[in-house]
């Protein structure tokens, strides 16, 4: 509650004025920044359920691309290029995605790693990154 005052038989009060309201454009990018991603985002995090974050990798049926031939091509696809770089990963993968069904998230992690891991031996730390492994 703010308090009102009489100068000269009129009624002041005290008027709340932000510096955003002054200069607009002397605003820090953070505060408006952030006022926009709550314009657009409700939340501020994103909760994660454990349904959701741990994918069950066998179920094929749960899978968005269970129903979805362009996005199992795709799944196929990626395959075959695991396989052109990495024989014996890409047959297990192959088998993995013929078996277990089409599993896309999968797919493209294993691409990922494979390509980390040749990216690495071409680079010549693989031999010194084999060194450090226990064995």
């Amino acid at each position: 509650m703010t308090k009102v005052h009489r100068i000269a038989g009129l009624r002041i009060s005290r008027v709340a004025v932000t510096s955003r309201d002054l200069f607009p454009d002397l605003e820090p990018p953070e505060d408006r920044l952030r006022r926009e991603k709550t314009s657009i985002f409700r939340a501020d995090s994103i909760s994660l359920t454990h349904q959701s974050a741990m994918e069950d990798v066998f179920e094929p049926s749960s899978h968005p691309e269970h129903g979805d031939p362009v996005a199992r091509a795709t799944v196929y696809v990626i395959n075959m290029i695991v396989l052109i770089f990495a024989m014996p990963v890409g047959l297990a993968l192959l088998c993995l995605n013929i078996l277990g069904g089409e599993n896309l998230r999968t797919t493209a992690h294993v691409l990922a790693l494979t390509g980390l891991f040749l990216a690495l031996d071409q680079a010549g730390a693989g031999l010194t990154l084999s060194t450090l492994l226990p064995v």
